[in-house]
Protein backbone atom coordinates (compact mmCIF):
# COMPACT_ATOMS: atom_id res chain seq x y z
CA UNK A 1 0.00 0.00 0.00
CA UNK A 2 2.64 2.07 1.26
CA UNK A 3 4.71 1.58 -2.26
CA UNK A 4 1.09 2.57 -4.10
CA UNK A 5 0.75 5.64 -2.34
CA UNK A 6 4.86 6.77 -2.78
CA UNK A 7 4.00 5.30 -7.15
CA UNK A 8 1.23 7.73 -7.10
CA UNK A 9 2.93 10.74 -5.74
CA UNK A 10 5.34 10.45 -7.83
CA UNK A 11 3.16 10.30 -10.74
CA UNK A 12 1.47 13.74 -9.66
CA UNK A 13 4.64 15.15 -9.02
CA UNK A 14 6.17 13.96 -12.75
CA UNK A 15 3.19 15.19 -14.13
CA UNK A 16 3.33 18.80 -12.51
CA UNK A 17 7.28 18.94 -13.64
CA UNK A 18 6.17 18.53 -17.19
CA UNK A 19 3.67 20.62 -16.93
CA UNK A 20 5.86 23.57 -15.85
CA UNK A 21 9.13 22.80 -17.60
CA UNK A 22 6.50 22.81 -21.06
CA UNK A 23 6.47 26.77 -19.88
CA UNK A 24 9.74 28.19 -18.87
CA UNK A 25 8.62 31.32 -18.70
CA UNK A 26 5.96 30.80 -16.43
CA UNK A 27 8.13 28.71 -14.49
CA UNK A 28 10.39 31.31 -13.83
CA UNK A 29 8.43 33.91 -12.83
CA UNK A 30 6.57 31.50 -10.47
CA UNK A 31 10.14 31.07 -8.87
CA UNK A 32 10.98 34.64 -8.83
CA UNK A 33 7.58 35.28 -7.42
CA UNK A 34 8.18 32.79 -4.85
CA UNK A 35 11.46 33.30 -3.90
CA UNK A 36 10.64 37.36 -3.42
CA UNK A 37 7.83 35.86 -1.03
CA UNK A 38 9.76 34.16 1.05
CA UNK A 39 12.30 37.04 0.85
CA UNK A 40 9.26 39.60 2.06
CA UNK A 41 8.14 36.85 4.88
CA UNK A 42 11.13 36.31 6.16
CA UNK A 43 12.10 39.94 6.91
CA UNK A 44 8.58 41.01 8.49
CA UNK A 45 9.45 37.77 10.84
CA UNK A 46 12.84 38.62 11.29
CA UNK A 47 11.39 42.75 12.05
CA UNK A 48 9.29 40.99 14.30
CA UNK A 49 10.72 38.13 16.18
CA UNK A 50 14.31 37.54 15.35
CA UNK A 51 15.58 40.81 16.32
CA UNK A 52 12.94 42.71 17.71
CA UNK A 53 13.07 43.68 21.53
CA UNK A 54 10.65 41.70 23.81
CA UNK A 55 7.67 43.07 25.15
CA UNK A 56 9.09 43.42 29.18
CA UNK A 57 12.55 44.09 27.99
CA UNK A 58 14.25 47.89 28.84
CA UNK A 59 12.59 50.26 26.66
CA UNK A 60 16.29 51.88 26.12
CA UNK A 61 17.23 48.71 24.54
CA UNK A 62 14.88 49.93 21.22
CA UNK A 63 17.68 52.44 20.19
CA UNK A 64 19.54 49.72 19.35
CA UNK A 65 17.95 47.24 17.68
CA UNK A 66 17.34 46.29 14.51
CA UNK A 67 13.62 44.88 15.05
CA UNK A 68 10.39 45.95 16.51
CA UNK A 69 10.48 47.60 19.89
CA UNK A 70 7.42 45.45 21.28
CA UNK A 71 7.81 47.72 24.87
CA UNK A 72 6.60 50.35 22.27
CA UNK A 73 3.47 48.54 21.72
CA UNK A 74 3.11 47.55 25.42
CA UNK A 75 3.10 50.88 26.44
CA UNK A 76 1.30 52.74 24.03
CA UNK A 77 -1.24 50.44 22.09
CA UNK A 78 -3.52 51.73 24.86
CA UNK A 79 -3.27 55.15 24.04
CA UNK A 80 -3.13 54.92 20.08
CA UNK A 81 -7.33 53.00 20.39
CA UNK A 82 -8.52 55.21 22.89
CA UNK A 83 -6.42 58.79 23.11
CA UNK A 84 -6.62 61.47 25.48
CA UNK A 85 -9.83 59.69 26.90
CA UNK A 86 -9.80 60.14 31.02
CA UNK A 87 -7.68 56.63 31.39
CA UNK A 88 -10.37 55.31 34.19
CA UNK A 89 -12.94 55.54 31.72
CA UNK A 90 -11.96 53.72 28.23
CA UNK A 91 -13.76 50.84 29.19
CA UNK A 92 -16.61 53.27 27.59
CA UNK A 93 -15.05 53.79 24.11
CA UNK A 94 -13.74 49.96 24.13
CA UNK A 95 -17.52 49.19 24.63
CA UNK A 96 -18.51 51.86 21.79
CA UNK A 97 -15.80 50.21 19.98
CA UNK A 98 -16.97 46.31 20.33
CA UNK A 99 -20.44 48.00 19.75
CA UNK A 100 -19.90 49.18 16.41
CA UNK A 101 -17.80 46.30 15.03
CA UNK A 102 -20.52 43.87 16.63
CA UNK A 103 -23.30 45.60 14.54
CA UNK A 104 -21.15 45.67 11.36
CA UNK A 105 -19.93 42.24 11.39
CA UNK A 106 -23.72 40.94 12.25
CA UNK A 107 -24.85 42.79 8.91
CA UNK A 108 -22.43 41.48 6.76
CA UNK A 109 -22.84 38.40 7.73
CA UNK A 110 -26.45 38.47 7.38
CA UNK A 111 -26.01 39.62 3.80
CA UNK A 112 -23.53 36.97 3.44
CA UNK A 113 -26.02 34.62 4.79
CA UNK A 114 -28.79 35.76 2.70
CA UNK A 115 -30.86 35.27 6.20
CA UNK A 116 -32.10 38.98 6.61
CA UNK A 117 -33.93 40.29 10.03
CA UNK A 118 -36.73 42.45 9.29
CA UNK A 119 -35.20 45.82 7.73
CA UNK A 120 -37.11 47.78 10.67
CA UNK A 121 -35.55 45.73 13.21
CA UNK A 122 -31.95 45.71 11.80
CA UNK A 123 -32.44 49.83 11.28
CA UNK A 124 -33.59 49.67 14.78
CA UNK A 125 -30.53 48.10 15.59
CA UNK A 126 -28.59 50.33 14.12
CA UNK A 127 -29.94 53.55 15.40
CA UNK A 128 -30.18 51.94 19.39
CA UNK A 129 -26.41 51.63 18.61
CA UNK A 130 -25.23 54.74 17.38
CA UNK A 131 -27.42 56.75 20.11
CA UNK A 132 -25.96 54.26 22.44
CA UNK A 133 -22.42 55.23 21.01
CA UNK A 134 -22.94 58.75 21.74
CA UNK A 135 -24.38 58.36 25.71
CA UNK A 136 -21.11 56.74 27.02
CA UNK A 137 -18.58 58.64 24.72
CA UNK A 138 -20.56 61.80 25.78
CA UNK A 139 -21.50 60.21 29.36
CA UNK A 140 -23.53 62.99 31.72
CA UNK A 141 -26.32 60.68 31.80
CA UNK A 142 -26.96 57.53 34.29
CA UNK A 143 -24.34 58.89 36.06
CA UNK A 144 -21.39 58.56 33.59
CA UNK A 145 -18.70 61.75 34.07
CA UNK A 146 -19.08 63.61 31.52
CA UNK A 147 -16.52 63.83 28.74
CA UNK A 148 -15.94 66.81 26.16
CA UNK A 149 -15.67 65.85 22.44
CA UNK A 150 -12.92 66.99 21.85
CA UNK A 151 -11.07 63.86 24.30
CA UNK A 152 -12.83 61.39 22.37
CA UNK A 153 -9.62 59.85 20.23
CA UNK A 154 -8.44 57.11 18.38
CA UNK A 155 -10.81 53.77 17.42
CA UNK A 156 -14.15 54.69 18.79
CA UNK A 157 -13.77 58.24 16.69
CA UNK A 158 -13.00 56.40 13.43
CA UNK A 159 -15.64 53.69 13.83
CA UNK A 160 -18.37 56.35 14.57
CA UNK A 161 -17.74 58.62 11.63
CA UNK A 162 -16.74 55.50 9.56
CA UNK A 163 -19.54 53.12 10.52
CA UNK A 164 -22.41 55.28 11.39
CA UNK A 165 -21.40 57.73 8.19
CA UNK A 166 -21.80 54.82 5.99
CA UNK A 167 -24.83 53.05 7.43
CA UNK A 168 -26.68 56.58 6.74
CA UNK A 169 -25.05 57.25 3.65
CA UNK A 170 -26.15 54.08 1.49
CA UNK A 171 -29.90 54.63 1.88
CA UNK A 172 -29.56 58.08 0.86
CA UNK A 173 -27.59 57.16 -1.79
CA UNK A 174 -30.59 54.70 -3.03
CA UNK A 175 -32.97 57.77 -2.50
CA UNK A 176 -30.73 59.79 -5.18
CA UNK A 177 -30.18 57.07 -7.55
CA UNK A 178 -33.99 56.62 -7.41
CA UNK A 179 -34.56 60.18 -8.10
CA UNK A 180 -32.17 60.83 -10.88
CA UNK A 181 -32.99 57.18 -12.89
CA UNK A 182 -37.01 57.93 -12.71
CA UNK A 183 -37.60 60.04 -15.74
CA UNK A 184 -41.35 60.90 -14.68
CA UNK A 185 -40.40 64.55 -12.22
CA UNK A 186 -37.97 66.14 -14.58
CA UNK A 187 -37.22 68.40 -11.29
CA UNK A 188 -36.15 65.75 -8.96
CA UNK A 189 -34.02 64.10 -11.46
CA UNK A 190 -32.06 67.18 -12.71
CA UNK A 191 -32.00 67.86 -8.86
CA UNK A 192 -30.77 64.71 -7.50
CA UNK A 193 -28.11 64.81 -10.75
CA UNK A 194 -26.97 68.48 -9.99
CA UNK A 195 -26.06 67.19 -6.28
CA UNK A 196 -24.48 63.95 -7.20
CA UNK A 197 -22.22 66.38 -10.00
CA UNK A 198 -21.16 69.05 -7.38
CA UNK A 199 -20.45 66.29 -4.72
CA UNK A 200 -18.12 64.47 -6.69
CA UNK A 201 -16.46 67.71 -8.18
CA UNK A 202 -15.93 69.18 -4.56
CA UNK A 203 -13.23 67.60 -2.56
CA UNK A 204 -13.88 66.19 0.50
CA UNK A 205 -11.71 68.90 2.70
CA UNK A 206 -13.61 71.63 1.72
CA UNK A 207 -16.90 70.03 2.54
CA UNK A 208 -15.06 68.93 6.14
CA UNK A 209 -14.27 72.60 6.47
CA UNK A 210 -17.70 73.67 5.18
CA UNK A 211 -19.58 71.36 7.62
CA UNK A 212 -17.49 72.58 10.85
CA UNK A 213 -17.18 76.29 9.53
CA UNK A 214 -20.12 76.83 7.84
CA UNK A 215 -22.98 74.95 8.75
CA UNK A 216 -23.09 76.44 12.18
CA UNK A 217 -23.45 79.70 10.89
CA UNK A 218 -26.62 78.85 9.20
CA UNK A 219 -28.41 78.13 12.42
CA UNK A 220 -30.18 80.02 14.90
CA UNK A 221 -28.37 82.24 16.78
CA UNK A 222 -27.35 80.80 20.26
CA UNK A 223 -27.52 77.44 18.64
CA UNK A 224 -24.39 74.82 18.57
CA UNK A 225 -23.82 72.00 16.88
CA UNK A 226 -20.79 69.41 17.88
CA UNK A 227 -18.18 69.71 15.44
CA UNK A 228 -18.36 65.45 15.19
CA UNK A 229 -22.55 65.92 15.06
CA UNK A 230 -21.23 68.46 11.67
CA UNK A 231 -18.38 65.96 10.20
CA UNK A 232 -20.54 63.46 10.45
CA UNK A 233 -23.54 64.79 8.37
CA UNK A 234 -20.98 66.76 5.45
CA UNK A 235 -19.70 62.74 5.43
CA UNK A 236 -22.94 61.80 5.20
CA UNK A 237 -24.25 63.52 1.91
CA UNK A 238 -20.41 63.06 0.64
CA UNK A 239 -20.33 59.56 0.34
CA UNK A 240 -24.01 58.98 -0.58
CA UNK A 241 -23.28 61.09 -3.84
CA UNK A 242 -20.89 58.10 -4.58
CA UNK A 243 -23.11 55.19 -3.72
CA UNK A 244 -25.87 56.92 -5.69
CA UNK A 245 -23.75 56.45 -8.79
CA UNK A 246 -22.61 53.03 -7.55
CA UNK A 247 -26.64 52.39 -7.28
CA UNK A 248 -27.61 54.14 -10.52
CA UNK A 249 -24.92 52.02 -12.92
CA UNK A 250 -26.48 49.15 -11.58
CA UNK A 251 -30.22 50.35 -12.52
CA UNK A 252 -29.15 51.01 -15.96
CA UNK A 253 -27.75 47.66 -16.47
CA UNK A 254 -30.74 46.17 -16.21
CA UNK A 255 -32.99 44.89 -18.93
CA UNK A 256 -35.49 47.72 -19.88
CA UNK A 257 -38.02 44.78 -19.64
CA UNK A 258 -37.76 44.28 -16.23
CA UNK A 259 -39.73 47.64 -15.26
CA UNK A 260 -42.39 46.95 -18.00
CA UNK A 261 -43.23 43.66 -16.52
CA UNK A 262 -43.45 45.48 -13.63
CA UNK A 263 -45.90 47.54 -14.32
CA UNK A 264 -47.71 45.56 -16.42
CA UNK A 265 -48.47 44.22 -12.87
CA UNK A 266 -50.08 47.12 -11.76
CA UNK A 267 -46.97 47.86 -9.60
CA UNK A 268 -46.47 51.61 -8.67
CA UNK A 269 -43.05 53.24 -9.18
CA UNK A 270 -41.64 52.46 -5.52
CA UNK A 271 -43.12 48.58 -5.36
CA UNK A 272 -41.67 48.44 -8.50
CA UNK A 273 -38.26 49.99 -7.26
CA UNK A 274 -38.13 47.85 -3.60
CA UNK A 275 -39.55 44.70 -5.31
CA UNK A 276 -38.13 44.44 -8.86
CA UNK A 277 -35.25 46.92 -9.59
CA UNK A 278 -33.37 47.44 -6.46
CA UNK A 279 -32.23 43.37 -5.31
CA UNK A 280 -30.88 43.02 -8.93
CA UNK A 281 -28.98 46.94 -9.40
CA UNK A 282 -27.63 46.29 -6.03
CA UNK A 283 -26.54 42.73 -6.69
CA UNK A 284 -24.44 44.22 -10.06
CA UNK A 285 -23.45 47.51 -8.15
CA UNK A 286 -21.99 45.16 -5.70
CA UNK A 287 -18.31 45.90 -6.83
CA UNK A 288 -18.70 49.66 -6.91
CA UNK A 289 -20.13 49.90 -3.67
CA UNK A 290 -17.58 47.47 -1.93
CA UNK A 291 -14.84 49.62 -3.05
CA UNK A 292 -16.59 53.20 -2.45
CA UNK A 293 -17.11 51.73 0.96
CA UNK A 294 -13.29 51.14 1.49
CA UNK A 295 -12.31 54.33 0.29
CA UNK A 296 -14.44 56.03 2.71
CA UNK A 297 -13.31 54.33 5.71
CA UNK A 298 -10.00 54.99 4.96
CA UNK A 299 -10.39 58.25 3.73
CA UNK A 300 -12.16 59.37 7.56
CA UNK A 301 -8.58 59.42 8.61
CA UNK A 302 -8.90 63.10 6.98
CA UNK A 303 -10.82 64.63 10.10
CA UNK A 304 -7.34 65.03 11.53
CA UNK A 305 -7.12 68.58 9.25
CA UNK A 306 -10.07 69.81 11.90
CA UNK A 307 -8.55 68.59 15.15
CA UNK A 308 -10.35 65.20 15.34
CA UNK A 309 -7.73 62.62 16.74
CA UNK A 310 -8.59 59.30 14.79
CA UNK A 311 -6.27 56.33 15.13
CA UNK A 312 -3.67 57.76 12.72
CA UNK A 313 -3.66 60.83 14.73
CA UNK A 314 -3.10 59.55 18.18
CA UNK A 315 -0.56 56.82 16.09
CA UNK A 316 1.23 60.19 15.38
CA UNK A 317 0.81 61.50 19.16
CA UNK A 318 2.12 57.93 20.76
CA UNK A 319 5.44 58.55 18.92
CA UNK A 320 5.66 62.01 19.59
CA UNK A 321 6.80 61.34 22.82
CA UNK A 322 10.33 62.27 23.48
CA UNK A 323 11.07 58.67 25.28
CA UNK A 324 9.49 57.30 21.84
CA UNK A 325 10.56 59.37 19.38
CA UNK A 326 12.46 56.76 16.87
CA UNK A 327 8.98 53.83 17.16
CA UNK A 328 7.24 55.91 14.19
CA UNK A 329 7.08 52.92 11.89
CA UNK A 330 5.88 50.44 15.13
CA UNK A 331 3.23 53.22 15.56
CA UNK A 332 1.94 53.15 11.83
CA UNK A 333 2.36 49.26 11.82
CA UNK A 334 -0.03 48.92 14.30
CA UNK A 335 -2.65 51.25 12.59
CA UNK A 336 -1.53 49.69 9.11
CA UNK A 337 -2.89 46.31 10.70
CA UNK A 338 -5.56 47.37 11.73
CA UNK A 339 -7.00 48.81 8.46
CA UNK A 340 -5.80 45.79 6.34
CA UNK A 341 -7.82 43.65 9.22
CA UNK A 342 -10.61 45.55 8.87
CA UNK A 343 -10.77 46.46 4.86
CA UNK A 344 -9.88 42.65 4.19
CA UNK A 345 -13.24 41.87 5.76
CA UNK A 346 -14.87 44.29 3.63
CA UNK A 347 -12.98 42.86 0.58
CA UNK A 348 -14.27 39.37 1.81
CA UNK A 349 -18.00 40.44 1.89
CA UNK A 350 -18.20 42.35 -1.37
CA UNK A 351 -16.35 38.76 -2.77
CA UNK A 352 -18.98 36.52 -1.25
CA UNK A 353 -22.08 38.84 -2.20
CA UNK A 354 -20.52 38.80 -5.62
CA UNK A 355 -20.33 35.26 -5.76
CA UNK A 356 -24.08 34.61 -3.82
CA UNK A 357 -25.28 36.41 -6.61
CA UNK A 358 -23.62 35.17 -9.49
CA UNK A 359 -24.99 31.69 -8.36
CA UNK A 360 -28.49 32.84 -7.68
CA UNK A 361 -27.91 34.46 -11.55
CA UNK A 362 -26.81 30.43 -12.74
CA UNK A 363 -29.48 28.60 -10.49
CA UNK A 364 -32.40 31.21 -12.66
CA UNK A 365 -30.83 30.56 -15.67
Amino acid sequence: MSGATQSIGFGRFSAWLRRHLSRPGASLLSLASGGLALTLLWAIADWLVFSAVPPLADPSACVEAAGACWPFWAEKSRFILFGTYPFDEQWRPMLVSLLLIGLSIATGHMAVSGRWLNMKLTAGLWLAGIAASFALMGGGILGLVPVDATRWNGLPILLILSTIALALALPVGVLLALARYQTRHRLLHRAAGAYVEIMRGVPMVTLLFVGVFVLPLTLPKGTAIDPIIAVLIALVFFHAAYFAEDVRSGLMALPAGQHEAASSLGLGFWQTARLVLLPQAIERAMPALVNSTIGAYKDTSLVVILGLHDLSATARMAFSDVAWGNQALEAYVFVGVWFLISCSYLSWIGRRLAARAAKGRNRSA
